[in-house]
């Protein structure tokens, strides 16, 4: 995956643009709950927060990182030529969608109410994702 060497204020700044951009994306999902960008390496947040205050979204974003991570070995496994783009997780309380930001090591985490629309969840997730990569 390729990376780019940022100073701190180019990544400070990158980091308040993706948490302008990810405001608009949370006014934009019925039953929203939390997002975040998250590191594949690390499972650091740059960007995103929950509004449950029992949700602590740095907790969820690092477990996110390695399911994604996992996902994308499997993926590999079964047949190289597949691209991940994104993986569902259902609970009794709430559903996750997790996208791969393509290939910048990171990726988008939405946790929604189970009364959530989960197409519109992903038509929203697909035309946020390229501002978001264009920023990062």
């Amino acid at each position: 995956m390729p990376y780019t060497i940022r100073t701190l204020k180019e990544e400070k700044m990158a980091k308040g643009k993706i948490s302008e951009i990810l405001e608009d994306f949370r006014k934009e999902v019925s039953g929203f709950i939390s997002t975040d960008v998250v590191s594949l390496t690390d499972g650091i947040s740059i960007g995103g927060g929950s509004i449950d205050p029992k949700f602590d979204s740095s907790v969820a974003s690092a477990y996110y990182a390695a399911v994604v991570s996992a996902y994308i070995k499997a993926i590999e496994a079964i047949d190289p030529t597949l691209e991940p783009e994104d993986l569902l997780i259902t609970t009794d309380k709430m559903t996750i969608l997790l996208r791969i930001l393509g290939s910048t090591g990171y990726s988008h985490g939405l946790a929604v109410t189970n009364e959530s629309n989960l197409g519109i969840c992903r038509l929203v997730m697909k035309k946020f994702e390229s501002v978001i990569e264009k920023v990062m």
